[in-house]
C-alpha cells in the first residue's frame, strides 16, 4: 500500500512542479537597432511604410530610415552611390513593378503564432490603376522595433534583376 500512494504522488508531484516552471522566450536577446524606429506590430509598421511612400511619392533613404532595418538601410545607402544600382533604385525598388503603386494592403501578423519570433513574412497586396498584385516583405525585429529587411518580389513582370530587394542589389 505503501508504494502504490508513492506510485501515484510521484507523477502529481513532477505535473506540479511542471506548471509552476517558467518559460522563457525562445530568444532573449533581441538585439539592437541604431536608428530610429517606428512604434507598432509588424504589419502595422509595414503599412505605415507603404502609405507613407505612397502619399510622398519618394524613394528618399533618410525619410525611409526609421522603417528599414540597419543592415537594409545600409545596403540600400552604399547601393545608391553605385551607378549599377541606378535602374533599380531609380524605379520602385520595394516592389515587383517599376513604378509605385497607388494603394497597398498588408495582411495582419495576428494570426503568426510565435510571438517570440524575430522574422515575419507578411504579403502586399498592391494596387495600380486596375492592375493588382503581391508581393512579400520580410520583416525582422531589432530590439523593440519591427523594420522592413527584404521585399521578395512575387507580382509578376519582375522588373528586379533577382527575386529579392537584398539579392538584386548584391547582384545575386
Amino acid at each position: 500500500m505503501r508504494y502504490s500512494a508513492l506510485t501515484l504522488l510521484v507523477p502529481c508531484a513532477l505535473l506540479l512542479s511542471a506548471c509552476t516552471t517558467t518559460v522563457t522566450p525562445a530568444f532573449k536577446d533581441i538585439g539592437t537597432r541604431s536608428g530610429p524606429c517606428i512604434d507598432g506590430g509588424p504589419d502595422t509598421v509595414a503599412q505605415q511604410f507603404y502609405d507613407y511612400r505612397i502619399s510622398h511619392k519618394s524613394s528618399d533613404l533618410t525619410a525611409l530610415r526609421p522603417y528599414l532595418s540597419d543592415n537594409l538601410a545600409k545596403l540600400l545607402n552604399d547601393a545608391s552611390r553605385d551607378p549599377q544600382h541606378n535602374a533599380l533604385l531609380k524605379s520602385d525598388p520595394f516592389s515587383s513593378r517599376t513604378t509605385l503603386p497607388d494603394s497597398a494592403e498588408v495582411s495582419s501578423a495576428s494570426t503568426i503564432p510565435n510571438t517570440d519570433a524575430r522574422n515575419i513574412p507578411l504579403r502586399v497586396k498592391l494596387t495600380q490603376g486596375s492592375q493588382t498584385w503581391q508581393d512579400e516583405v520580410l520583416m525582422i525585429r531589432e530590439g523593440q522595433c519591427w523594420a522592413i529587411d527584404d521585399v521578395r518580389y512575387i507580382g509578376g513582370s519582375v522588373h528586379a534583376p533577382a527575386g529579392t530587394l537584398r539579392q538584386s542589389i548584391e547582384n545575386r
